[in-house]
């Protein structure tokens, strides 16, 4: 059963890798593409003062815990909540999926360094993954329009940004309603690979430990603040 975690007064729903990614099987073809992201500490940290970026974290229509260590945060001891976050069971589903069905992807991202990084890897693990096209947003001048018309010419099912936060929230709170494709997945920032190395699991851990003192402080303000009501 789904349950909400509320970190920094960001609420979001907890779904299971089955309930999300039947969530994601049941999604309509409409003309506005439903959003799917996966939520880092660090994204939780600057959505905390920055409103725009909490208006698109709490809209997600599937919210994908990326680290476990929110979920520690949270207070969820559900050891295959943690487990499947811990192993990136939704991502690998949800690409398998996209091959199986042969759904076309469109990759975007802010360099084409980060585009070709991520197709590798996905290529690696998904090979007969069909991709529609791709877009750097460096080669944009002006405004953006140019990147969504991209995506748009290629008529993709799926759009899969690598941009980094809050650019990537932005972009798709500001062109959402703009997009022809039927999914949004926006994986930030996100290693992708199974194992993460030495320097990953050193910035985890400043970032967990910066999200404890955030939580910390925004909880014993609103207790203060309940206090003197």
């Amino acid at each position: 059963m789904t349950k909400k975690i509320d970190i920094l007064g960001i609420q979001l729903n907890d779904y299971t890798v089955r309930e999300a990614i039947l969530k994601v099987e049941a999604f309509p073809d409409d003309n506005v593409p439903k959003a799917i992201e996966s939520i880092s500490m660090k994204m939780l940290m600057e959505a905390e003062n920055d409103a725009e970026l909490k208006e698109v974290l709490t809209s997600l229509d599937v919210p994908v815990i990326g680290e476990k260590e929110i979920l520690e945060i949270a207070g969820v001891n559900n050891m295959q909540r943690i487990k499947e976050t811990k192993e990136r069971d939704f991502f690998v589903e949800f690409f398998k999926r996209m091959e199986r069905n042969r759904r076309r992807i469109f990759l975007l991202g802010e360099t084409e360094e980060k585009i070709n990084a991520i197709k590798q890897q996905l290529f690696a693990e998904y090979p007969r993954l069909q991709f529609a096209g791709e877009y750097a947003l460096e080669k944009c001048v002006g405004d953006l329009d140019a990147a969504v018309n991209e995506v748009n010419a290629a008529t993709p099912d799926v759009v899969v940004s690598v941009l980094p936060t809050p650019a990537q929230e932005r972009f798709f709170g500001a062109h959402r309603d703009k997009i022809n494709a039927k999914i949004w997945y926006g994986l930030g920032e996100f290693d992708v690979v199974k194992k993460p190395g030495m320097k990953k699991k050193f910035r985890n851990l400043i970032h967990w430990r910066r999200l404890k003192i955030s939580v910390e402080k925004y909880e014993k303000k609103m207790e203060e603040t309940k206090s003197s009501e």
